[in-house]
């Protein structure tokens, strides 16, 4: 192993830089691997650094230790793939810190690829699981999300059983070029599903889950909540026989002839004024908007693909403590006020699956929306499991 001088190392820093993940306690690892590459490696100065989600960034990271005196800074991208990160996005923060600082020398090393120990590692951890079987226990299970073990549990193996063999090798090739480690187990299938919806991997580095978002609309589909949605697309897109099974209808009134009048009325769109229908709003000039609900015993799901101004009326009336929605899957997609409604989503303190920047749509909101009710399945399979001796 070549290690650095003692004189350079006085100027001379390593920077070990990773994803980054919305949920803090996964970023300790990547500073227990700084802290250890620095005691292993014999460095004075690891420092380490995200993509996305954590603090410091790189621009951060660089401005950290160019005030510290460095003058050179050895990258580690602590990457297994080598996809759109290591090949793209990181040599792109490289030449933007570079044009700030002129004189700093920065070297790029290799990402972690394939390697021998990688392998010991993973036969070690192949090892470890060996004989064992998964059980329900007192405290959380120690497969990485964030969720109690009380409420759900990792999804079955067979999560996609009975794929068509396409579909299958789809989802086999997502695989393959997914880095899967940055999501947890619930995370993970909703991913999966959006990329392969999408065919397109930057949903991975997108997609939001806030506040316990896939706890919560387990539970609410596992009660039997209606789910709301903004355009018809969305509604029939959901799977109604999965939906049915938990007694749970989808539901939209967009097209309904009181809410397009009230909209006409209102000045307001027809999506904004179907929300108001929804969740039965004081105030209705038209009696009738009420007359045809039968409301489901759980807080409904709404899922918004299309239209901004419906999950701005939501949020307007989420504030406005008219409406509680279980889990709002916010993902409008376009060019006029969707990216700014989901930013404004995301601020709210309820659960929330969204897609940051403008992309999204209805066909999103359909992936989302079905993986979660593959999840419930889930769960009630793994309920009703007896363990095998």
């Amino acid at each position: 192993m070549t290690r650095i001088t003692h004189n350079a190392s006085r100027t001379t820093a390593v920077l070990i830089l990773g994803h980054g993940s919305p949920v803090p306690k996964a970023n300790e690892t990547l500073r227990e691997i700084a802290h250890a590459v620095k005691i292993k490696g014999g460095y004075d100065i690891v420092q380490p650094a995200f993509l996305q989600f954590e603090h410091p960034n790189f621009a951060e990271a660089v401005d950290i230790l160019a005030q510290q005196g460095v003058q050179k800074i050895i990258v580690h991208p602590y990457f297994l793939y080598m996809g759109a990160h290591v090949t793209k996005d990181i040599p792109f923060e490289i030449g933007t810190v570079k044009k700030k600082y002129q004189n700093l020398e920065i070297i790029l090393a290799s990402h972690l690829g394939y390697h021998e120990k990688l392998v010991d590692v993973a036969v070690e951890r192949i090892g470890e699981a060996m004989g064992q079987r998964f059980e329900v226990r007192g405290e959380r299970q120690k497969h990485g999300n964030n969720y109690p073990a009380s409420s759900l549990q990792p999804p079955a193996s067979n999560f996609f059983a009975g794929q068509h063999p396409i579909e299958a090798e789809s989802f086999r090739l997502i695989s393959e070029q997914l880095d899967e480690s940055r999501f947890d187990a619930f995370e993970l299938p909703i991913v999966k599903r959006l990329i392969h919806t999408t065919a397109d991997f930057e949903y991975a580095d997108l997609v939001r889950f806030g506040n316990g978002a896939i706890e919560a609309g387990i539970d609410a589909i596992s009660k039997g909540a209606d789910i709301i949605t903004d355009v018809r697309m969305v509604e029939v897109g959901i799977s109604r026989e999965r939906l049915n099974k938990f007694g749970g209808k989808a539901r939209c009134f967009v097209a309904d002839e009181d809410v397009a009048q009230y909209a006409k009325e209102a000045g307001i769109t027809k999506t904004a004024a179907a929300m108001q229908k929804a969740f039965e709003v004081r105030g209705w000039r038209h009696e009738a908007f009420a007359s045809n609900l039968q409301p489901s015993p759980s807080s409904p799901i709404v899922a918004v693909g299309n239209a901004p101004t419906a999950l701005l009326e939501l949020i307007k009336m989420i504030k406005a403590g008219q409406a509680a929605p279980a889990l709002v899957v916010g993902v409008p997609v376009g060019f006029v006020d969707a990216e700014e409604s989901k930013e404004e989503l995301m601020k709210l303190n309820i659960p929330y699956i969204s897609i940051k920047g403008k992309k999204g749509g209805s066909t999103v909101a359909v992936a989302i929306v079905n993986a979660l009710l593959m999840l419930a399945e889930g769960k009630a399979v793994n309920r009703d499991r007896v363990p095998c001796p």
